[in-house]
Parts: C-alpha cells; sequence; structure tokens
C-alpha cells in the first residue's frame, strides 16, 4: 500500500530582499536591480520596510507592485528619510492590510501615522479584571473569615444537580469530552474541575436552564 506523501503547509512570506541599499534604485545599477526584481520576483505582492541612516525601522507599507510602490517613496514625503528597503513577497490570497497592520502596531515605524487595525483592544477588560484581582485580594487579606463568593457559587453547584443534565451538555460547556466528564463523575472531582476550569458561572446557567 503507498504511503500518502505529506502535504507541505505553504508559507505565507514566499521571498525576501533584506537591507538593499536605496542607490539601487537611483543610480547606474537601477536597470539592473529592475531587471532583477523582475525575473527574480514575478509575484511582486508583499510587504516593505524601509530603514533611515542608522538602520532604525521608519516605515512599512504594502503593496501590489513592490517596485512601483519603492519609486514613489523617492520623491513623496518619506524621500529624504530612509536609505535601506527590506521586501517581503507574499502569496497573493494573503491578507496584506493585516499583515501591514500588525507590523506597524508591533513596531510603531514613526514614519506611519495610521491606526492600525488589529482587532479588539483587550486592555481595558485587562485593566478591569486586575482591579477585580485586586478587591478580592483585599478581601481575602482583610477579611480572612468572610466567606468567598466563589466558594458560595462552587457549592449551589452539587453533584446531584449536575446529574439533571445530560453529560453531553456538560461536556460542551465545559469544553471537553463526554467521556472525560463520566470520568470526572466517578473519580467525585467533577466539581473541582469546574472551579479550576474557571467555568461556575456557564454551568450555573446550564443548570439554571435546566431547572426552569
Amino acid at each position: 500500500m503507498a504511503r500518502k506523501k505529506k502535504r507541505k503547509s505553504r508559507s505565507l512570506i514566499s521571498a525576501h530582499l533584506r537591507g538593499i541599499k536605496r542607490a539601487l534604485l537611483e543610480g547606474d545599477k537601477r536597470p539592473v536591480f529592475l531587471a532583477f526584481l523582475d525575473s527574480s520576483l514575478p509575484a511582486k505582492h508583499g510587504i516593505y520596510a524601509l530603514y533611515d541612516k542608522r538602520g532604525r525601522l521608519y516605515y512599512s507599507g504594502k503593496a501590489s507592485d513592490l517596485p512601483k510602490r519603492l519609486n514613489q517613496h523617492l520623491k513623496d514625503r518619506h524621500g529624504e528619510s530612509w536609505e535601506l528597503m527590506t521586501l517581503f513577497l507574499v502569496t497573493k490570497t494573503t491578507n496584506v492590510g493585516q499583515l501591514e497592520a500588525l507590523v506597524i502596531a508591533a513596531a510603531r515605524p514613526p514614519g506611519n501615522k495610521q491606526k492600525p487595525k488589529i482587532g479588539q483592544d483587550l486592555r481595558r477588560s485587562l485593566r478591569r479584571y486586575l482591579r477585580q484581582d485586586a478587591v478580592a485580594q483585599i478581601d481575602d487579606a482583610v477579611y480572612p473569615d468572610r466567606q468567598n463568593p466563589a466558594d458560595k457559587l462552587a457549592r449551589r453547584i452539587t453533584t446531584k444537580k449536575l446529574r439533571s443534565v445530560s453529560q453531553a451538555r456538560l461536556a460542551r460547556v465545559l469544553g471537553t469530552s463526554q467521556p472525560r466528564v463520566s470520568q470526572l463523575f466517578r473519580k467525585k472531582t467533577i466539581r473541582q474541575y469546574i472551579r479550576e476550569a474557571g467555568k461556575r458561572d456557564a454551568v450555573l446557567l446550564l443548570l439554571q436552564k435546566a431547572n426552569r
């Protein structure tokens, strides 16, 4: 029986050209450089980075035709600010806008003024979470005898109540398999698992729906 060949995953970045001098686009070598790009880079779709005289990242952008776009940067508002360039060739199906946004968000080049779109900003949620954690720690330190609200919730989730819902539904809520749930019931550690997984609220909601 013939073995199936392993399919190689295709890289997003098909080729790159790092740390090339700007002079190649302007001097006597320009025709040779452009000829090289035409012969070596049949697909010119990609991301580029421009660096200043000290080698610091100044600007990053995307282009469907990298040589043409770099040529524009010789005379635009960035013209006097860069000396080196790096090109990253990507597949045509790649979303270059998202790649560009990641570079800008991570490196924050001074030449890029636009605010990159990189999904939801979780900093506010993190601050809220840290505040809640700080309050909980203060309560534990100042009022050691006070019952922890989490413990109250844990007691409301009894094994008897859990058996009132199907193991399949419980497994879905916990993000695990039904055999794993059965195993936890047998070991009598199901409530501990719920507490450690941080799924108390989800399980309580499931129990409320089941007992309506």
